[in-house]
């Protein structure tokens, strides 16, 4: 088992990003870039909703666009481009959603990262494809998206939730050798799904699921009333209890969950596992301590991996504060549309679309995974000589390997995490 020491530091954010008009506009805060030539790319995310973690996001496509500029931005048929972000909050609503994508095709936009959330992001996926855009989801994690007959369209840099459901449940079953589960998820359309891939997973695996509860997620529930969720939960004793929420959720639900009398009357506590994109700061400063080494979590970003560690140092150095969960798949998503419209020589979503799956590591149709070169984060210089002397590269992501699939889901390394004398661990790995 490897441990890996995560110091919390408290700093002052500097903001590098302003919200405008209700914080539906966003707009950089300082001297703006004036580009003689531009790719515009759509930035969406649910600031609204999530606000710290969706402008960190932001901050990760940010970083990647910078990145790339100072190299000296994109060269296409003997014409110098720079990358312009153009960021914009879809509010946590399908209909807002909608509306953004509207905003966005007014302004000539064609390429879309985000959104954040699941709720949003099918109807914002079926827009673009009625307008040939191009969209890549840095964190909606529905398998709706795979689903969907979208052209080569509709892409994304995170896992699928079927990806994170059935190795949560794998786990679960066959490490911990729990064979009772209780489920409380969200009421929307990330947590009914990935509540069911566990629970579908589990049962067909042997376990039982007791119960499985969900909790509105249009309240503030720092005030919601929980006694009739938690003691439905916990009525049949599991040995487990999936918690399916947002990062800022997650310490509520646990004090709930402490803080009910028929918790204590266990003889064995139960394992509290977390889905991704739960921040273990969050549970180790604000979450229960008598429950952190038993709580097991999932992610998609090794924190190990030397370029999530370069990113992250980067990140740090350039806005003053660490990265939260998901920035890294933004920051990976401008990346990998760069490489792919630098193969293709064409900004054109429906040309370099065609070109996702050669430069993210998969092959394609262009040549052999083997005969790819390597290209790490802020190696843009390298990669792009390399694609303009008609070479193959595979681009490792801050997230690590993308490796899209014929469907646009990544493939990459899912890690299983605990929390060891208050100190974040990673158990094992799974491909």
């Amino acid at each position: 088992m490897k441990k890996v020491v995560k110091r919390i530091i408290l700093v002052f954010i500097p903001l590098v990003l302003v919200c405008a008009n209700s914080c539906e506009l966003f707009e950089e805060d300082f001297n703006k870039p004036v580009y003689e030539k531009s790719i515009k790319i759509g930035v969406v995310g649910d600031v609204s909703v999530l606000r710290e973690q969706v402008e960190s996001m932001f901050f990760g496509a940010k970083l990647a666009s910078e990145e790339i500029n100072t190299s000296g931005g994109l060269l296409i048929n003997n014409q110098a481009y720079n990358v312009e972000l153009i960021y914009k909050n879809s509010a946590g609503s399908a209909s807002k959603g909608l509306d953004v994508v509207e905003e966005l095709i007014e302004q000539d936009v064609d390429i879309i990262v985000g959104p954040t959330f699941s709720s949003v992001a099918i109807e914002m996926a079926e827009k673009c494809i009625e307008n040939n855009i191009l969209m890549m989801s840095y964190s909606a994690t529905t398998p709706e998206l795979t689903l969907l007959e979208d052209s080569n369209l509709i892409w994304r840099t995170c896992p699928s939730d079927f990806t994170f459901g059935t190795i949560s449940a794998q786990y679960c079953f066959d490490s911990l050798q729990t064979r009772k589960a209780a489920i409380l998820y969200r009421e929307d359309r990330f947590g009914i799904g990935l509540s069911e891939i566990i629970k579908n997973k589990f049962t067909n695996l042997g376990g039982d699921v007791t119960s499985s509860v969900s909790f509105p997620g249009d309240v503030d529930l720092s005030t919601y009333n929980f006694d009739y969720e938690i003691n439905t939960l916990l009525e049949e004793e599991p040995d487990i209890i999936y918690t399916i929420s947002f990062s800022s959720e997650i310490a509520i639900l646990t004090n709930e969950i402490y803080n009910n009398s028929l918790y204590h009357s266990f003889e064995n506590q139960p394992y509290l596992f977390v889905n991704d994109g739960i921040l273990p700061e969050e549970l180790i400063i604000n979450g229960i301590p008598e429950m952190l080494e038993t709580t097991v979590g999932v992610s998609s970003t090794n924190e190990e991996n030397e370029n999530y560690i370069l990113y992250k140092e980067n990140f740090i150095s350039r806005f003053g504060f660490a990265p939260s969960t998901y920035s890294e798949h933004s920051y990976d998503a401008i990346y990998l549309i760069a490489y792919a419209m630098q193969m293709a020589s064409s900004t054109s979503p429906n040309i370099f679309k065609n070109f996702l799956l050669n430069v993210s590591g998969t092959g394609g149709d262009q040549g052999s995974s083997t005969d790819q070169i390597i290209i790490n984060i802020d190696e843009f210089t390298v990669g792009q000589n390399i694609l303009l002397k008609g070479g193959l590269i595979n681009y490792e992501g801050a997230s690590g390997p993308v490796d899209f699939n014929e469907n646009g889901d990544p493939k990459p390394k899912i890690v299983i995490w605990g929390i060891e004398n208050n100190e974040y661990v990673e158990l094992t790995y799974y491909d």
